[in-house]
């Protein structure tokens, strides 16, 4: 009996041991989904065109930008030039330039949406200042030469606008929208370059050159880049609706990523994705592929749980036990052999509970439908809740037998001494 009894304690440790090691990975934090995550917002935020800012920008502006395109052109008609209806008209609008390029970090794009902008355009005036400025510059024009193979117009042909461009201090374009950096607010007056582009069929078109005074119209929408971001097709995946944070699926690794580029951290990303997809895991001494312990796990267990429950029903086997068994029950150091419901519960615990439940758990946080192994998983859970069922039966007519073994051994009649 002893021998039978150490064989069903070596395996309960055995259990045990297998046990602990599946619910130790199941409770580990899998962050390869975080991971992923992380990865196809990057691969959106590469999606997204900055170069559409300025444009957005100036349709914000369309009906100032119209106001006083249609006052100069006024002011040209008056002074007694020709407005096509296709003429150039080019108005800088103040504004911060876009972070661009794929060696932006993410920290200065996240910057730049999430803070406060001054953005705005610059609105002329006085209609009479531009036509008395005009009329004063095409007083001035001299006559332009015709060449010798040009017969001379024998009336003044009529100049014709073809172009009106405004320009204060220093600017950039980007996708055909003039900008000007907002410093030019602080640094320069309220004055504005005019230059009206002129046509009347001879070669070295004149054109007309001014200054007229004008006010800075800024916008009342100080977050225009991130209502911008949320206007995009694909920026507005970039922003969580709730709490508008910007990369809520890159935020947990905010701090390793942030001052890298979109190509430095989406190697960073698919690292951590490799590192923790692919890993081993340790079963009495055998490495196990963390990416296959969805299988290994259930199946250890399940033959470890049979091989006990073959182990019991053999000591099960047979009736009432003889007085050397039940000797041999009462003083073995295991658990299963005390007579105390404690006991009792500890036993069903360890050898039923732990296995079956570590295994559930292992299936619930880290299965996945469209895998293969999460399927043999199931599988092989499954078939470790039914051998867990008979052996909790073998279990319990192994601690019917102690019962009665210690029944008889109370109700034998003491020897008679003979005096």
């Amino acid at each position: 009996m002893d021998e039978r009894l150490k064989a069903l304690k070596s395996l309960q440790q055995l259990i045990c041991v297998a046990a602990a090691a599946v619910l130790a990975f199941a409770v580990t934090t899998d962050r390869s989904k975080d991971y992923r995550a992380a990865l196809d917002e990057l691969e959106v935020f590469r999606k997204v065109d900055l170069k559409n800012y300025p444009v957005y920008v100036k349709r914000h502006f369309a009906s100032q930008e119209a106001a006083n395109r249609n006052l100069l052109l006024k002011a040209a008609k008056q002074a007694h030039l020709t407005v096509r209806s296709s003429t150039v008209f080019s108005e800088p609008f103040v504004m911060d330039y876009p972070a661009m390029g794929t060696f932006t970090r993410l920290r200065d794009f996240e910057g730049f949406v999430t803070a406060q902008h001054t953005v705005g355009v610059y609105l002329v005036n006085d209609e009479r200042e531009v036509l008395a400025r005009l009329t004063e510059q095409l007083s001035q024009k001299p006559q332009q030469p015709v060449p010798p193979t040009q017969q001379f117009p024998t009336k003044p042909v009529p100049l014709t606008v073809t172009g009106v461009y405004a320009n204060f201090g220093s600017g950039m374009s980007i996708n055909n929208v003039t900008m000007a950096d907002p410093v030019v607010l602080h640094n320069s007056p309220n004055v504005e370059s005019l230059q009206f582009l002129l046509f009347n069929g001879l070669p070295m078109p004149p054109s007309a050159n001014m200054s007229v005074s004008c006010t800075f119209k800024p916008s009342d929408n100080l977050h225009l880049p991130l209502d911008w971001l949320k206007s995009d097709e694909n920026g507005k995946n970039l922003v969580d609706p709730k709490s508008g944070v910007v990369f809520p699926r890159l935020k947990p690794f905010w701090e390793r990523i942030a001052d890298m580029g979109t190509d430095n951290a989406t190697l960073f990303l698919q690292e951590r994705i490799e590192a923790t997809t692919h890993g081993s895991l340790n079963l009495f001494g055998v490495s196990v592929d963390r990416d296959l312990i969805l299988l290994a796990g259930p199946a250890t267990l399940s033959a470890l749980m049979l091989f006990f429950l073959l182990h019991l029903r053999q000591v099960n086997t047979g009736g009432a036990w003889d007085e050397g068994e039940v000797k041999s029950s009462r003083v073995y150091p295991w658990v299963a052999c005390f007579r105390d419901r404690l006991s009792g519960t500890v036993t069903y615990g360890c050898l039923i509970g732990l296995p079956i439940g570590s295994s559930l758990l292992l299936l619930f946080k880290h299965g996945e439908l469209a895998e293969r192994t999460t399927w043999w998983g199931a599988g092989l859970t499954m078939l470790l809740i039914v051998v867990g069922g008979f052996a909790a039966h073998t279990i319990q007519r192994f601690r019917k037998h102690l019962r009665d073994g210690d029944a008889r051994v109370i109700t034998a009649p003491s020897p008679v001494k003979a005096y």
